[in-house]
């Protein structure tokens, strides 16, 4: 069994339709390197510069919590903010809800276990306790996920598994792939009242493939 290779694309359309190609289509770009995920408030529009000194972070609700408003891809060879509008539930301001082609990843060849969607504090996948995703307690993370590989979530509010190393993650199919597969998910940041954020709260997303 050949390594297969793994390619990262959004929609960043309001066109709840499959990815056609990996290379992207009029729906889905493909995420580069360099590119970034990142969820701002409602004040940051699609187009925008990343240089823009002015981030716009998601507010820190006083009570309860609360859903980032808008999710975007940062296109780092345009130094742009692109939107993802299908992301997230109804609870950001966007489009999200019960949506099911938002995130996606092109697998091109069989596995020998379910491909799983994870996200760690750096790119060596050692530690995961940074505090996006729960300080150590991976029920806490502020990022929520759900597979919509064989069908949209079933609801506009869905809660989503939270997102913190191999402790809390998600399988995007059933089985193993017995060969090329586009796999879906959907995703949203949900800061709670009770969130202290650090210096600097980056973290890794990553696709997980077992193949010999």
């Amino acid at each position: 069994m050949a390594q297969p290779s793994v390619t990262v694309l959004f929609n960043l359309s309001s066109n709840d339709t499959p990815c056609t190609n990996p290379a992207g289509d009029s729906n889905f770009a493909v995420m580069d390197s360099g590119d970034k995920l990142v969820w701002r408030s409602a004040q940051r529009l699609d187009g925008d510069d990343w240089d823009d000194p002015v981030k716009y972070p998601v507010v820190r609700p006083v009570s309860g919590s609360k859903e980032a408003e808008k999710t975007f891809m940062v296109d780092s060879s345009a130094n742009k903010y692109e939107q993802i509008p299908l992301a997230g539930t109804t609870g950001g301001g966007q489009s999200g809800g019960n949506t099911r082609y938002v995130c996606c990843a092109y697998v091109d060849g069989a596995t020998e276990a379910a491909p799983y969607l994870e996200c760690w504090n750096t790119s060596n996948h050692a530690l995961a306790n940074g505090t996006f995703l729960g300080a150590g307690t991976p029920a806490n993370s502020l990022i929520k996920a759900i597979a919509t590989t064989n069908g949209a979530p079933g609801s506009a509010t869905w809660t989503g598994t939270p997102l913190s190393g191999e402790d809390s993650r998600v399988a995007l199919d059933t089985d193993a792939l017995t060969g090329a597969k586009y796999l879906y998910w959907n995703s949203k940041l949900v800061v709670p009242s009770t969130f202290t954020p650090e210096q600097s709260s980056l973290y890794v997303m990553g696709i997980r493939i077992l193949y010999s």
